[in-house]
């Protein structure tokens, strides 16, 4: 039988390793805990002698009360003070760790292979990097913390109440076993529950974040009643789940604890009543009492603490399967491009899930420093045949082979130096002009500005206020297409890559735009090979090589003169395009 990875002890275990790194700062609080809870049970001791006094001398004096008043006050200001220290430090290690998990978080969602990301809804990912951690902040802050002063303050009254009375004390640790069992019942009936509770949390994001990014659609189809019914049925899912949750927590946890910790109290007053002989003093009946209801207390934390417990379970068991989940893994060949050629052989793709060929048996040969255009209608493989070469994703049939080396055996740090990519639209960061180009990356100023005049900003730059300096507006909002994908070029000079694949943006540029893009690339394929993923025709009639791309397979190649002649494909398109052109 195969055992569960994440079972609720290996689950808690685990995040208890995490304590490994922070002893000196547990030490700490545990010994905060400990001053406490001394403080804290030493109350009804004093307040036991002072009414022993009273039964003994039958006289109340001045100065016993007065020495009970300031006991009481200095005792309340010690509990206190103890109390907000290991709070403090149960803060400080909470932060630490659910900081180191956070890292943890992010390093993996960024080594995710690309078709997780397919897979995945976005929303999900935040989910597991905010609400979850939160979860997980709430164990160590909250939930642990409580759950070790609990039980170091019922360890320590139970051991009090041993040496004062045995008989009595064993009595009252008949509540030790039942709470355990109320757990195991409750983390039994809740756990599914809670499972399904978080789901719905994370269905409800992610509907919402698809709500707002195609608002205009929705908008502009009449489709708000679909979108409202679906987050409505998502509501009240979650509410029949969250009753049932507040059902059990109500049924199991401090209803039944009280009746309980009533049962014991009656036997002790039973048994002090049928057995006379045996009265207790009353001092100590009065301390024991005390007692009675302090136990109560951590029990009753603990028990509160049951539910938080189980939804923050349900959390780690989110996180630490995203945390385990296999990363993107590359070759461990190290040595730089010496050129730009390209080797397709008899390569079949099909993303994850899905059972269609997306490409079908591509053989292709590219040779260094050519300019090669990628051309064919939406859902033909353009964009996948560059995902490939860029190793987004694992080829399941054939080889692909970038400078004489196969793909899979070269280093992702070697991929990203001699592979670039041109998007339509590049990220566009809320930061400075070149920091943007930057992109954190260790490069001189001069060099960074030299690529900024190659890649034609300089007008731009003039236009700014405070020129590269100036802070551009979120994605770019103050910029034109063209210039962003100037900045995206000039982002990519400062690297040289051996092959640079470039996706022309869909949406027509402004003709001065074009043609500085033009003078670049025909600089660019001096040093390096061009990948066009074409989408206006009129911009790749001087490519060395156009391929026409249908439905996953290769239908024709060629130059544009040699295309045009062959009256096939090509040749419609490109009729078809000049034809609009025209008309407009």
């Amino acid at each position: 039988m195969k055992k569960n990875k994440y079972s609720s002890w290996k689950l808690i275990k685990r995040l208890l390793s995490y304590y490994s790194k922070k002893k000196s700062l547990l030490f700490i609080s545990c010994v905060f805990i400990m001053l406490s809870t001394i403080t804290e049970i030493l109350s009804p001791i004093i307040l036991s002698n002072f009414i022993q006094n009273i039964l003994k001398y039958r006289i109340i004096k001045l100065k016993p009360i007065l020495y009970l008043i300031f006991s009481f006050m200095i005792l309340q200001i010690l509990t206190s003070y103890f109390c907000y220290f290991y709070t403090i430090y149960f803060t400080k290690i909470s932060t630490s760790i659910i900081k180191e998990i956070r890292k943890n978080i992010m390093f993996i969602a960024l080594k995710q292979p690309m078709e997780i990301f397919d897979q995945k809804p976005i929303s999900s990912i935040v989910t597991k990097i905010t609400n979850d951690t939160e979860s997980v902040k709430e164990f160590y802050e909250t939930i642990l913390s409580s759950f070790l002063k609990s039980i170091i303050l019922f360890s320590m009254i139970l051991i009090s109440m041993f040496i004062l009375d045995w008989k009595m004390a064993l009595i009252s640790s008949i509540i030790a076993p039942s709470i355990i069992l109320i757990m195991i019942i409750h983390q039994y009936l809740s756990k599914p529950i809670i499972k399904k509770t978080k789901l719905l949390i994370s269905k409800f994001n992610n509907t919402i974040n698809e709500i707002i990014n195609g608002i205009s659609v929705i908008q502009q189809f009449n489709q708000e009643k679909k979108f409202i019914k679906k987050i409505n049925n998502i509501n009240n899912n979650y509410y029949i789940y969250k009753i049932k949750t507040l059902k059990i927590d109500g049924l199991l946890l401090r209803p039944l604890l009280n009746i309980i910790s009533s049962i014991i109290l009656s036997s002790i007053i039973f048994i002090t009543k049928a057995f006379p002989n045996k009265i207790l003093e009353m001092s100590i009946l009065h301390t024991f009492i005390n007692y009675l209801r302090y136990l109560n207390e951590p029990l009753v934390t603990i028990i509160n603490q049951q539910s938080l417990l189980q939804q923050a379970l349900v959390s780690f068991e989110r996180i630490f399967k995203f945390i385990d989940s296999p990363i993107k893994i590359y070759g461990n060949n190290y040595s730089m491009f010496k050129t730009g050629k390209i080797n397709f052989k008899n390569v079949y793709f099909n993303y994850p899930n899905t059972k269609r060929k997306i490409l079908k048996n591509i053989t292709l040969k590219i040779q260094d420093k050519s300019y090669i255009a990628l051309v064919g209608k939406t859902g033909s493989g353009k964009t996948t045949l560059s995902n490939l070469i860029l190793g987004h994703y694992p080829i399941q049939k054939g080889e692909l082979l970038l400078d004489n080396k196969k793909i899979n055996t070269i280093s992702n740090c070697t991929l990203r130096k001699n592979v670039s990519f041109v998007q339509q639209e590049p990220t566009i960061l809320h930061d400075s002009l070149i920091k943007n180009v930057s992109l954190n990356r260790k490069i001189k100023k001069k060099k960074i500005i030299k690529a900024l005049y190659k890649s034609q900003l300089k007008e731009l730059i003039e236009n700014l206020p405070k020129g590269y300096k100036t802070i551009l507006e979120k994605n770019g909002n103050s910029l034109s297409q063209g210039q962003k994908q100037l900045i995206g070029i000039a982002r990519i000079l400062i690297s040289n890559p051996k092959i640079l694949i470039f996706d022309e943006a869909t949406a027509s540029i402004d003709s001065e735009s074009e043609q500085k893009i033009q003078k670049i690339l025909a600089d660019i394929r001096k040093k390096s090979t061009v990948i066009i993923i074409a989408h206006r025709l009129s911009t790749i009639v001087d490519a060395d090589l156009i391929i026409v791309l249908d439905k996953g397979k290769i239908i024709e190649m060629g130059n544009h003169k040699k295309l045009l002649k062959k009256k096939k494909i090509y040749y419609n398109m490109y009729i078809h395009q000049n034809n609009n052109k025209k008309k407009k």
